[in-house]
């Protein structure tokens, strides 16, 4: 792996950290405060404004980067294409602003309020051009940027949020900081580009291929957040608080493995407009073996302290959520499998038909099992639901590159990780057992089993690593490997 996508990773991963540990502290507070009614507003409410997000935004997230990173060194190029591309954006994005603003005022009072609050992360959408900063492979500007303003958040949040009636703080807190993000890469942006003057005819010439990678981000928010919103109209503001935080919990620690696939999509694209088709091969390989080795660690760890993890974490009441987490935690190796075949090799290859075609599939089987199983089984439906979609994305998208990529050596690869973190459940479970015999605290029993899973994880892995001279192991971790 280039050191460059090593040191992208690691400001990305450190951001990533972040995001892991603020939801950690923020979320017991949250759950007794604001509880599972007021966090399934928030949800629902953040869910309908993600909508015009995406909307506002088209493809411009993976198509920004890409056609950033496909000017390579060409300054003039790179201008070219980043004022056309966001003034198309900008376009755009003031019609769906303006229609968020109708909408928000077709809310009834008690959600006028938070719905209008939500409208910065609109606004927050249409400026931001993060973008640009991830095309040219610079990450450690947005990754201080989002540092700062996620700690001021999180503040935020223990300062102004004590009880249900409290959610628009909440809402503040998560939005003001997505707008003040967007704001803050504008200084930085002299660094890559100069002023072209935007044109119609260019701005036109890259809507249509946006568009094409917007298809399949509207079709994966059909089951990251309709599924919300179905369930807030079909099963109760409960029911989603339930399912939302479960997903947060059970999908928070996947966020630093998939960091790793924002830095590779820019070198990807690099590698293969140049023509290096082996290299590109040889970097999905070796991305695949790292993301799924640690998502099964992360996908049996969470199923296996879940049953502590929520009473201690959520407090009394969540009991839902114990078998919530289990299941959705299912979706991390699949989600690094898709972000592999799809982000990082169809994208950057202009498949864009193929990708949108896997995606599509999977949200229109989120719909049909969400539409029969959350009348009858609430939040656990939509979460069966989550897991069949993500199968199907995975399933297609290995279908088309079944002739280019080693699928098959790719699953062989993953099935002694599979055992590993499957005897390190059973460990957890066990010891779990012993420690409730001795009556010890659900805390003390709970990070003592994050602690035994983590080193039996990692020693046995090493072991098998060291034992099989595996060759991904020896170039990902050479000084690990001697």
């Amino acid at each position: 792996m280039p050191n460059s996508i090593k040191k992208n990773f690691a400001f990305n991963s450190a951001y990533q950290m972040l995001n892991v540990i603020v939801p950690l502290i923020t979320t017991p507070y949250l759950s007794r405060t604001i509880g599972a009614s007021g966090n399934g507003v928030f949800t629902y409410t953040q869910s309908i404004a993600n909508y015009f997000v995406l909307f506002a935004q088209l493809g411009i997230t993976n198509y920004g980067v890409r056609e950033i990173a496909s000017c390579r060194d060409n300054r003039e190029s790179r201008s070219e294409t980043f004022w056309n591309l966001f003034s198309m954006n900008l376009v755009v994005g003031i019609v769906v602003t303006a229609v968020y603003f109708l909408y928000a005022f077709t809310m009834g009072s008690n959600q006028l309020l938070i719905s209008l609050i939500w409208s910065l992360w609109v606004i927050g959408s249409v400026v931001d051009v993060t973008w640009l900063l991830n095309g040219c492979q610079e990450f450690k500007i947005p990754m201080v940027r989002n540092f700062c303003t996620r700690l001021a958040g999180m503040f935020f949040i223990f300062a102004f949020v004590h009880t249900e009636n409290d959610t628009w703080a909440y809402v503040f807190a998560i939005s003001a900081p997505f707008f003040l993000n967007a704001i803050l890469v504008w200084p930085f942006v002299r660094r890559y580009v100069d002023y072209v003057q935007p044109s119609w005819d260019k701005m036109l010439k890259h809507l249509k291929p946006n568009l094409m990678l917007f298809i399949p981000v509207i079709a994966t928010s059909l089951y990251t957040l309709l599924d919300k919103v179905m369930l807030g109209n079909m099963a109760g503001m409960e029911q989603t608080g339930f399912y939302d935080y479960s997903e947060k919990i059970s999908k928070m620690p996947m966020a630093i493995i998939t960091a790793l696939g924002a830095v590779v999509l820019p070198k990807m694209t690099e590698v293969i407009s140049s023509g290096r088709t082996q290299e590109a091969k040889e970097l999905v390989h070796e991305t695949t073996w790292f993301m799924e080795a640690c998502a099964m660690a992360l996908a049996f760890g969470i199923t296996a302290v879940a049953p502590e993890f929520v009473p201690v974490f959520f407090g009394v009441g969540y009991d839902p959520c114990i078998p919530l987490m289990g299941a959705l935690s299912v979706v991390i190796p699949l989600i690094c499998a898709t972000n592999v075949i799809g982000v990082q090799y169809l994208v950057p290859s202009h498949r864009d038909c193929g990708f949108t075609a896997s995606v599509l599939a999977g949200a229109l089987v989120n719909i049909l099992i969400n539409i029969f199983a959350i009348p009858a089984f609430g939040a656990m439906g939509a979460a069966c639901a989550t897991v069949a979609a993500e199968t199907t994305v995975l399933i297609v998208q290995a279908w088309l590159v079944r002739g280019e990529l080693p699928i098959a050596q790719e699953l062989r690869g993953v099935i002694p990780f599979v055992l590993i973190g499957f005897g390190m459940l059973l460990l957890i479970r066990a010891t779990s057992v012993v420690f409730a015999a001795m009556s010890v605290p659900k805390a003390v029993s709970l990070i003592s089993e994050i602690l035994i899973g983590a080193i039996f994880y990692v020693f046995i892995a090493f072991i098998y690593c060291r034992g099989t001279n595996n060759r991904q192991f020896r170039k990902l971790f050479p000084k690990l490997a001697r």
